[in-house]
């Protein structure tokens, strides 16, 4: 991978040979020159890759975004541009520390059934207090009743919430994490990351998360009276 910076011909020389050989240029649109398309500088390096969202590739080339704005969407597209999903998996696996039980909290989005809110509302203070630093409790971010879970599992600081690059959950407590370009290499990084999986009434997206994990030996521990 290739972050360009500003840059004069020799920058656009260097950016062309580095594509050409199929290496990612990631360009700093922003800081001008050969970045930004003087120079020479390759005109399909300025195209949004299939690895970035739009949001991300317009953060590098605007000018009037906050300078900490466009290098989050900066390190986003790099990690973006070399990582798998499996790898995805492992480096955020690997953030949680390999000691720790991770429970990922499995359902649709926006479901927000009266009995489900009131059984996770429940259930969270209490995994929260049982469980404590020992564990890490992950969900992909969707209000109802995940955004529950978060708001109800102690302080939030056990948290983390999987988002696709340059999306954020907008959830009270927990810590966003970013993995995936789309909400689908999302959720196949989600079924690769946790140890244990609390499934909460829920659709085939359900189902096709619990059957990944089921499959490498993730434990699946359904609340069945959700429906």
């Amino acid at each position: 991978v290739y972050v360009t910076v500003g840059g004069d011909g020799e920058v656009s020389q260097i950016a062309k040979a580095a594509e050409a050989r199929g290496a990612k240029v990631v360009p700093l649109m922003r800081t001008g020159g050969a970045s930004d398309g003087e120079f020479g500088f390759p005109k399909a390096a300025l195209s949004k890759p299939s690895y970035a969202t739009e949001d991300l590739w317009s953060r590098l080339a605007d000018k009037d975004a906050p300078v900490d704005e466009s290098a989050k969407a900066a390190v986003d597209v790099v990690i973006r541009a070399m990582e798998t999903p499996q790898e995805a998996a492992h480096r955020l696996r690997s953030s949680m520390g390999n000691e720790t039980t991770v429970v990922c909290i499995v359902s649709e989005a926006e479901d927000g059934a009266a009995d489900s809110e009131a059984l996770v509302k429940s259930i969270a203070p209490q995994l929260d207090a049982q469980m404590g630093s020992r564990s890490t409790f992950v969900t992909r971010g969707m209000s109802g009743v995940q955004e529950t879970f978060a708001n109800n599992a102690g302080d939030g600081s056990q948290v983390k919430n999987i988002m696709p690059f340059g999306q954020s959950s907008g959830f009270d407590k927990g810590e966003d994490i970013n993995a995936g370009g789309d909400d689908e290499e999302r959720d196949e990084i989600f079924g690769s990351v946790g140890d244990v999986y609390v499934t909460v009434g829920g659709d085939g997206e359900v189902s096709q998360i619990a059957k990944a994990a089921e499959a490498r030996g993730a434990k699946v521990v359904p609340l069945m009276r959700t429906g």
